[in-house]
């Protein structure tokens, strides 16, 4: 395939580079979509990567279908055997073979937020706590931020200030208890309890290392730490990895996404 036909010059250096290490900064209209597409049918026909040595990260399901299909057009194969997914799907991916490390069944169920809310409905009602006092989606914001902060329900009711404080953490610790005994993950859980098994069983980490040769991230502008501790277990010392990003297009500080990643990688 040719490449340098398909590509500006500056798109074609991104994508042909052997640097272990390489980080690309594309604004809107780059052709970010582009360059990733193209660099992974590269690693494949011209450094004779297998398919599923690659893994490619992007922030939505419909983002990554697209990537799929346009390397399969690229390479004229759709029988390709390529990891491309969100950090969610692939932990999902990575926790239906490795949980029961755990003790959890690989059967285990994934929550959406309309579960979260029915769940926490049951919780006020059984707490005798009123939704008026303690919304709904505050409270779904307030354990998103605990959790992916290691704050566990016990050390939010230690750390309490006042009854309002300590009423909010004993809610956080109903909702742990309830997904601990019915096997539920929420998509916190997706991401931390993947990095703890990986932290605590090095033979599991590098089965997975292992497998993969280079990892892609889309949108690096929107990874939060958990994600980027994620990212760099995955990887450990040998594999390659390519991020694109724009800081200038951050949209998820708000749930935690860290501009000085990219900045600094």
């Amino acid at each position: 395939m040719d490449y340098q036909s398909g590509l500006n010059e500056q798109q074609y250096q991104a994508v042909t580079a052997h640097d272990q290490y390489l980080r690309i900064i594309a604004g809107a209209g780059s052709g970010k979509t582009r360059v990733i597409t193209f660099r992974i049918a590269y690693l494949i026909e011209k450094l004779h990567y297998y398919p599923s040595q690659i893994l490619a990260i992007t922030f939505t399901n419909k983002a990554a279908e697209e990537i799929k299909l346009r390397v399969q057009t690229m390479l004229n194969d759709t029988n390709l055997n390529l990891r491309i997914a969100t950090f969610h799907s692939f932990c999902a991916r990575i926790l239906r073979q490795e949980i029961k490390i755990l003790n959890y069944p690989s059967t285990f169920t994934i929550l959406d937020e309309d579960d979260q809310k029915r769940i926490l409905k049951k919780i006020l009602d059984e707490m005798n706590l009123e939704s008026k006092n303690f919304p709904i989606k505050a409270l779904i914001d307030y354990i998103d931020l605990k959790k992916n902060h290691w704050e566990t329900p016990e050390s939010c009711v230690k750390n309490a200030t006042n009854s309002y404080e300590e009423n909010k953490a004993l809610i956080y610790q109903e909702y742990e208890k309830k997904l601990e005994k019915m096997f539920y993950l929420d998509f916190n859980d997706l991401i931390l309890k993947t990095i703890s098994i990986f932290q605590n069983n090095q033979d599991i980490l590098k089965k997975w290392q292992s497998y993969l040769k280079h990892i892609l991230v889309d949108e690096f502008q929107d990874v939060d730490d958990n994600q980027y501790q994620l990212l760099k277990l995955l990887a450990g010392k040998t594999s390659g990895i390519t991020v694109v990003g724009d800081p200038d297009q951050t949209i998820y500080t708000w749930r935690g996404a860290n501009i000085r990643i990219i900045l600094d990688f």
